[in-house]
């Protein structure tokens, strides 16, 4: 089955979720190749995870350092198990924003497999041939392709 799409990223991480709602402000057809996960790093192990740890440790010190401004209270006490309880709940909040139905939703198609360059405008996925216009490679390294 063959479809003809604008743009196809190959890519489902934080640049390619960008460059595929961007692509759809502008009105081209658009599918992310994803895979792994959507979201990627980013979502997955990077920028929502830690953040959210570096969150909690403010909180703990600010707590700490309350005497400092006339507010005291007892040390932190720092339950790791709901800690990362929220870690996981944010990442699944953010999740939902990049979920395959929420894309499509927005008129993003995504195609879970690994992305193989056929020819300069073909690729297949798992024996599925998808031509696209333009290309946008979002992933880490970027492949050297032989033609």
């Amino acid at each position: 089955m063959k479809k003809d799409y604008d743009l196809l990223i190959i890519g489902g991480g934080s640049a390619g979720l960008t460059a595929a709602r961007f692509a759809r402000q502008i009105d081209l057809s658009v599918a992310i190749v994803e895979k792994e996960r959507l979201g990627g790093d980013c979502t997955w192990t990077g920028c929502v995870p830690s953040k959210t740890l570096l969150k909690a440790a403010k909180s703990a010190q600010t707590v700490k350092d309350g005497a400092r401004f006339g507010i005291n209270s007892s040390e932190p006490v720092i339950d790791f198990k709901t800690v990362m309880g929220r870690v996981d709940s944010v990442v699944q909040e953010i999740f939902t924003s990049e979920s395959p139905e929420t894309l499509q939703a927005e008129g993003i198609d995504v195609i879970q497999g690994e992305a193989r360059f056929i020819n300069s405008k073909t690729v297949s996925v798992d024996g599925r041939e998808i031509n696209a216009r333009r290309y946008c490679y979002a992933q880490e390294p970027v492949p050297r392709y032989r033609l």
